[in-house]
């Protein structure tokens, strides 16, 4: 799930600003564009999990019509640390805490960053896999590997990215966030703040 502009092209892109985010594992301070190229892109196991991850923070899902959705394929073999694993957070040192959203985003990306640097698996991983805070499901966390997936496409042929207002997608959104008490709203590009910061020059 994204806020199309010109940060965000499409649902794939991967962030090299940061760090930002959970397990981001870019090295500035403050955050800034990775002068080594770090990248990072969160991709959730489905609409309700990515949904609750967006907006769960805020309460509220404010949509222009910039918002949409992708869905996700992978184009060769992705290797994650799976940290959802009994015991995988321990095994590198850390609480299993870490997988489960109770951590502080700090020291979470001192993990990532950890992690992306000494490669603690047996083979080279391209990120991780962690419970959400919010929907408390599964999650990826890809580094620097966007040669490893693209957007998935229909029997016909069509992309598999649609905005949030698509009538096949906005029920489901609805079904997914006002149970748990976010509420669904609709806003213009004047007032949304992604349009707005995107906007900025």
């Amino acid at each position: 799930m994204y806020h199309q502009d010109r940060f965000t092209p499409n649902g794939i892109t991967f962030r090299r600003f940061g760090p930002l985010a959970r397990f981001d594992h870019h090295t500035p301070t403050p955050p800034a564009m990775d002068p080594a190229g770090r990248a990072v892109l969160y991709l959730a196991v489905d609409l309700a999990t990515s949904a609750c991850e967006v907006f769960g923070e805020a309460g509220v899902a404010a949509l222009c019509p910039h918002w949409r959705i992708t869905q996700a394929q992978p184009v060769r073999d992705i290797v994650t640390y799976d940290l959802t694993t009994p015991g995988a957070a321990l095994a590198i040192g850390a609480l299993p805490a870490l997988a489960a959203g109770n951590e502080h985003r700090g020291l979470t990306q001192q993990w990532a960053r950890a992690i992306y640097e000494d490669q603690p698996a047996a083979t080279k991983v391209d990120g991780i896999r962690y419970r959400t805070a919010y929907n408390d499901d599964h999650a990826l966390a890809l580094w620097d590997c966007d040669n490893a997936i693209t957007t998935a496409r229909d029997r016909t042929g069509q992309l598999l990215d649609l905005p949030l207002t698509h009538p096949r997608i906005h029920p489901r959104l609805l079904a997914a966030l006002v149970p748990r008490h976010i509420a669904v709203t609709h806003t213009d590009e004047t007032h949304c703040p992604n349009c707005q910061r995107a906007a900025a020059p």
